[in-house]
């Protein structure tokens, strides 16, 4: 069987994969191939293929750069994966035990409030529509929505107006487009951001209609594009929940619960940008010396 059409055909389903990341899996799937020189099958997914794929990988240029550690570490959690469930299925011989893959830790790094602003400022000044909506009203609204929420952009882009309660000035945010599949929050949103929405309210449909209209994955280029035309450097629609986070935490708010995560560890290592929430340092302890 080929490994393709068992992501598609087995793993997708029983793991409720999102399009996206089926779309993701199989850009690992693609690498694989390029390694074997051929479409890979599940007989592939051994201990020493595996191994010697990862370790191709680390080594080898794609679109003209090496991988970093942690685009190493996605594909082996992938291919662990589609492993995993093609021995509890018997359809490979064995388990696999692959190498680990070291990812150095970087510094979390979020816009600031006056990126996040610039980037409302350049969303303004899009032309065109999105189906029904103008792209000028589009994007500001977007990424306002992203910031007061500290919501990821994919359960963004499934809110419908059913879930936006203007006078309340609140986005229910259903567990079933978000990350775990299961928690639903509310948030509030600002009296401005509500004063923005209104214009194009209606009874039903999805607040901001990308999903409709454009390929899923076109808008991350697209926010890429309005970074550069706001003269902000491009760091995704993830930098604005880390944004978020880091400015409710500098204000002495709890940012593990603003953005939903189980355990604060997560928050601090992968979320918090010191340069907004302040870095505690030792000599803040530290006794002054006596030099007399």
């Amino acid at each position: 069987m080929l490994l393709r059409e068992f992501l598609v055909e087995r793993y997708a389903p029983l793991r409720s994969l999102s399009d996206r990341s089926v779309v993701i899996f199989s850009q690992t799937i693609d690498r694989v191939e390029s390694f074997l020189g051929r479409p890979a099958v599940l007989e592939d997914l051994t201990d020493l293929t595996i191994a010697r794929f990862l370790r191709w990988r680390a080594q080898q240029p794609h679109r003209g750069r090496l991988p970093s550690a942690a685009t190493v570490a996605k594909d082996r959690a992938h291919l662990g994966a589609l492993a995993t469930l093609a021995a509890r299925k018997r359809l490979i011989a064995e388990f696999v035990e692959l190498p680990r893959v070291r990812v150095p830790l970087r510094p979390p790094r979020g816009y600031t409030v006056e990126e996040v602003s610039a980037l409302i400022r350049a969303g303004r000044r899009r032309l065109g529509t999105i189906g029904p909506v103008p792209a000028p009203w589009f994007w500001p609204t977007l990424i306002w929505a992203a910031w007061c929420t500290g919501e990821r952009i994919g359960a963004l882009l499934h809110v419908r107006w059913e879930d936006v309660d203007l006078e309340r000035r609140s986005i229910v945010l259903l567990g079933e487009h978000r990350k775990d599949h299961v928690t639903t929050i509310e948030r509030s949103i600002t009296a401005e951001l509500v004063a923005a929405l209104r214009p194009q309210a209606r009874p039903t449909g999805l607040v901001w209609p990308w999903l409709e209209h454009r390929k899923p994955n076109s808008i991350f280029a697209s926010m890429k594009a309005l970074c550069v035309s706001a003269g902000v450097q491009p760091r995704g629609f993830h930098a604005i929940r880390k944004a978020s986070g880091s400015y409710v935490q500098a204000a002495g708010g709890d940012a593990s619960a603003h953005l939903g995560h189980r355990n604060p560890k997560t928050t601090k290592d992968h979320y918090l940008d010191t340069r907004i929430t302040g870095q505690q340092s030792g000599l803040d302890y530290l006794p002054p010396l006596d030099l007399s």
